[in-house]
């Protein structure tokens, strides 16, 4: 009986942090230069794809599929390339994103890319999650000013890297928290057998 009261304690404790929501980013879109230039992760023919690959080195494989859509970008930091030199990224513009199918958008001024670690974007998504976009200071030859897949290409000209961190909100309990809130239901359900 009182395992049976610890084990219910546990499943309750496991389920409770199961049950958090996660947040995927499945579109992103930069709209620098007034709206002059857009830079996607949408196939629609007609803008330059938005490359996306896990940071620490320039030469990572893209996240995105062959048509440069991305399948779903989970919670934690990326590289986002885009264009220097012909479109690049200045001055005024949008950032934008779809979180479990729904857009959220902000209005920025995107700053010279070659400046390092400059947080010059910041999105609030559902549930408190969060997208923040920051120059490197970072450039290799990545991607073409062609539409949709063909630009995950080199060109011959070196392209900008943004820091993207998509980070989760609300309350998620740390490992150590989980064993606290296991503990304390399994208590409960201890006492409760005690007193019959």
């Amino acid at each position: 009986m009182y395992l049976s009261g610890i084990l219910r304690g546990g499943v309750l404790a496991a389920m409770a942090v199961s049950i958090l929501p996660t947040g995927v980013i499945t579109e992103a879109l930069f709209s620098p230069n007034g709206g002059a230039f857009i830079d996607d992760t949408i196939v629609d023919g007609t803008t330059s794809p938005l490359g996306f690959t896990n940071t620490g080195g320039t030469a990572n494989a893209f996240l995105n599929n062959a048509d440069s859509t991305i399948t779903g970008l989970a919670y934690g930091s990326y590289y986002a390339i885009a264009f220097l030199g012909f479109g690049q990224h200045i001055g005024a513009g949008t950032f934008s994103v779809r979180e479990n199918g729904v857009l959220f958008s902000t209005s920025v001024t995107f700053p010279s890319i070659l400046t390092c670690c400059t947080q010059f974007a910041s999105l609030t998504l559902a549930g408190g999650d969060s997208v923040t976009l920051a120059t490197t200071g970072l450039s290799a030859d990545r991607i073409r000013i062609v539409a949709d897949g063909a630009g995950l290409n080199p060109d011959g000209t070196a392209d900008a890297f943004y820091q993207f961190t998509f980070t989760q909100g609300g309350a998620v309990p740390e490992p150590g928290s989980a064993m606290l809130l296991a503990i304390g239901v399994s208590a409960i359900g201890f006492a409760r057998f005690r007193r019959r």
